[in-house]
């Protein structure tokens, strides 16, 4: 797992290949996402895995003959950025969960109020992508 300093082990890397589209691969996950290595590699790389299929059903319309289109350095970060943030975002339950076992703490309740104050912000983020 890790060493001192939250450092990953490079065994726990699992590489996940493109298949055209750029490789991915858990190390790079959490060294981007800076997540604890902790979390176990197996629920990342599955989570990294239904991301990038869900992206590139979204990129559907790029494909040239059945295959994605070369993409330069900058669209490579773009697009690993969006697996990689759909994969978080996909983890978060799993982080808060270990989070508490690791503080051994509550967290405080959902209420009407903490729900109300969220909720348009989040409609507002989603509606802009």
């Amino acid at each position: 797992m890790s060493g001192f300093g939250g450092r990953t082990n490079q065994a726990d890397s699992t590489a996940i290949a493109g298949e055209g589209w750029p490789d991915l691969s858990t190390g790079e996950f959490r060294k981007i996402r800076r997540v604890s290595p902790v979390f176990d590699n197996d629920s990342i790389a599955m989570a990294i895995s239904i991301a990038g299929l869900n992206v590139q059903g979204q990129l559907a319309k790029l494909l040239v003959d059945g295959k994605p289109p070369e993409l330069n350095v900058a669209k490579q970060f773009t697009y690993k950025r969006a697996v990689y943030g759909r994969a978080h975002a996909d983890l978060l339950p799993q982080f808060a969960t270990q989070d508490q076992r690791q503080k051994r703490t509550m967290r405080p309740p959902m209420n009407r109020s903490n729900t109300t104050d969220f909720w348009p912000k989040a409609t507002e983020t989603l509606a802009c992508c």
